[in-house]
């Protein structure tokens, strides 16, 4: 850095940019000054200046002696990692006795480690120093490594194999082979071990990892308190009254399964009646929503027990809160605009895009935007708020008029049209693929699989429950032939 001149610090002062700049009168108050700059190289960088009165901001300097640079020299090494500082020593204009101590402390360059000086951590907060938290350290410290500090690499020494959910990894696997993504051998693993060490989920000496709890846990919310996603519907526009709530505690493909439930229950419109075919469509388009959805699953933080997901309806818009963050230095429109991929779980991000819900190359926030445009909603906001990713969307059409109960109302005239009375006592679930399939004559288990966004298993036990209430019929064989209502 070249050297500075008086006018050079008084151009610097002028700004009066408190959050990069920190000013003392002499050096007799250099350990605040220290915990300043310990500050600025944890948070976006800044100038610490000795010879400067706080208040006035007035140019006064101090005298330099030898045990004045030796000091600061002292001071300069009780940072660590230890890092290359440079004071400067300015003098007055109009009086060369006295001098300006300026040192310049950079900004971290991407997920660095937390700084320490004389042991501690300190980082800046508007314009004052703050002691760093334990919780704020310690996620810095594994951010700077996330190979080694993997939340979903660690083994979970609290679990065995008897907390595998055999049912949901069958599921998974079922799913990817008929996507594609999975090898049709993998049907052919017999243990649960066998089907886990497929995906990557057990440590070398056999140990379940975090990731394997997660995504295919019987009750994983027991080992872990933050797997487990929290849903809201509240009257109005703000969170003074609940309609509906719940939290589901499953593991990751039964959260998925229960947020699209939920927000089917509560965001069905009535479809336009003047085509020959009732069609119902949700608030906001379903791409839109599975989209979040995942990101709010898959690339969420999970060091802190005490940050859960959450997804809150109001009668204006949805709210995802994520706990976690983008990447350093990048934001929601980076990803828009240039789709890339940095999961933050590598794991639980390959599992999902293997079962065929989740696609690679990064589309998800572009797709929630491009969906949102189509269908004529506002654009999509994201806010990082303290420890979360916020992404809300706006509602063409406020759901206020549905407040009667008639939420599934759409639904139940959609497939009804006086054909079957026993279509009135399905689920929301059922209603939707018995609409489709009635909408869509001969359509395939796979293609009602990408419409709903669920596992083709899942559409398996669907169709089966229709057939069984004699609903549905399969016609044709069983390559080429398809589903029709009867």
């Amino acid at each position: 850095m070249k050297a500075l001149t008086i006018k050079e610090i008084e151009s610097i002062i002028r700004r009066d940019e408190n959050r990069i700049l920190e000013v003392k009168k002499t050096t007799g108050e250099i350990v605040a000054g220290m915990q300043s700059g310990c500050a600025f190289l944890n948070t976006e960088g800044g100038w610490l200046l000795f010879g400067i009165t706080p208040d006035s901001l007035k140019i006064i300097g101090q005298e330099v002696v030898d045990r004045t640079m030796q000091e600061i020299a002292r001071e300069m090494t009780k940072f660590s990692p230890a890092i290359d500082l440079a004071a400067q020593y300015i003098d007055l204009t109009d009086n060369p006795d006295k001098k300006v101590i300026a040192i310049w402390f950079p900004a971290p360059v991407g997920y660095t480690a937390p700084y320490t000086y004389d042991g501690r951590p300190f980082y800046k907060v508007e314009n004052t120093t703050k002691q760093m938290p334990r919780e704020m350290f310690d996620e810095r410290i594994r951010l700077s490594d996330p190979k080694k500090f993997s939340w979903e690499k660690t083994p979970c020494a609290d679990a065995d194999i008897k907390n595998i959910s055999a049912k949901s990894i069958d599921e998974v696997i079922s799913s990817g082979i008929n996507k594609g993504r999975i090898p049709r051998e993998a049907a052919s693993l017999k243990s649960r071990q066998a089907k886990l060490d497929h995906f990557g989920l057990r440590a070398k000496d056999g140990e379940l990892t975090n990731a394997a709890i997660a995504l295919f846990g019987n009750s994983p919310a027991k080992i872990f308190t933050q797997c487990k996603v929290r849903l809201a519907r509240f009257e109005g526009k703000d969170m003074d009254k609940f309609r509906d709530q719940t939290v589901c505690y499953g593991n990751l493909f039964e959260q998925y399964d229960a947020i699209i439930d939920f927000c089917r229950k509560h965001m069905f419109l009535a479809g336009d009646m003047d085509q020959k075919e009732r069609i119902d469509t949700l608030t906001l388009p379903y791409k839109a929503l599975r989209e979040a959805t995942l990101n709010l699953l898959v690339h969420r933080t999970w060091w802190s027990g005490s940050r859960t997901p959450s997804i809150a309806i109001f009668d204006d818009r949805i709210e995802f809160m994520n706990p976690g963050n983008f990447p350093h230095g990048t934001t929601a429109d980076d990803f828009r605009k240039r789709p890339h991929s940095e999961p933050v779980n590598e794991v639980i991000s390959e599992v999902f895009f293997k079962s065929g819900l989740m696609e690679a190359w990064g589309r998800g926030i572009p797709d929630i935007f491009g969906e949102c445009k189509a269908a004529g909603l506002p654009k999509p906001v994201f806010e990082v708020v303290p420890g979360f990713v916020c992404l809300t969307i706006r509602f063409k059409n406020p759901l206020a008029p549905y407040l009667n109960g008639r939420e599934n109302e759409g639904i139940n005239e959609g497939v009804n049209d006086g054909a079957n009375e026993g279509v009135n006592d399905l689920d929301a679930a059922l209603k939707q693929v018995y609409s489709i399939i009635k909408t869509t004559p001969g359509i395939k288990t796979n293609q009602i699989s990408d419409k709903i966004g669920r596992s083709t298993a899942t559409v398996e036990r669907y169709l089966s429950a229709l057939k069984k209430k004699d609903l549905i019929e399969h016609r044709g064989s069983a390559k080429t032939g398809g589903y029709y209502v009867k």
